[in-house]
């Protein structure tokens, strides 16, 4: 995929026209294990979209439990040699309540949220409370 970077736009605020679509898009930043940002085309024009990965919860970088965060390092380092600057197929859905867009990505036929989950990188989410990665870390 050749991007012209100087014609790609912020994503809309709204997801319905993507909902329900699987798009090819590129992977080009990776924040942590499950935040992500892909650019891909919307009626012919190049957008960059913030993407949560759904399904997963991976540890935090951004916390105060050092054993949580350096772990949440690994988690997103894993993830960036994965897919960051690849193509990928972007599955959609709907806005999370921060804006994103709630997706799930592919790469050479893999589902990636599934991959963080079997390589215990994430655990499953779906949308309630919360496991805790402190007490998972300490049991290992």
């Amino acid at each position: 995929m050749s991007i012209e970077w100087d014609s790609i736009h912020d994503a809309p605020d709204y997801s319905d026209c993507v909902k329900g679509t699987t798009v090819e898009g590129k992977v080009v930043s990776v924040y942590d294990g499950d935040t992500v940002k892909t650019i891909f085309p919307l009626n012919g024009v190049l957008y960059k979209w913030n993407c949560r990965l759904t399904g997963v919860d991976t540890p935090e970088i951004r916390t105060s439990n050092k054993k949580e965060k350096a772990f949440g390092y690994v988690v997103r380092d894993l993830l960036r040699e994965k897919i960051l600057n690849k193509v990928v197929q972007v599955k959609c859905d709907d806005l999370d309540k921060y804006g994103r867009l709630l997706t799930v990505i592919y790469i050479d036929g893999v589902n990636v949220n599934q991959w963080l989950i079997d390589n215990e990188y994430a655990f499953a989410y779906d949308g309630g409370t919360k496991r805790s990665w402190e007490e998972h870390l300490e049991q290992k």
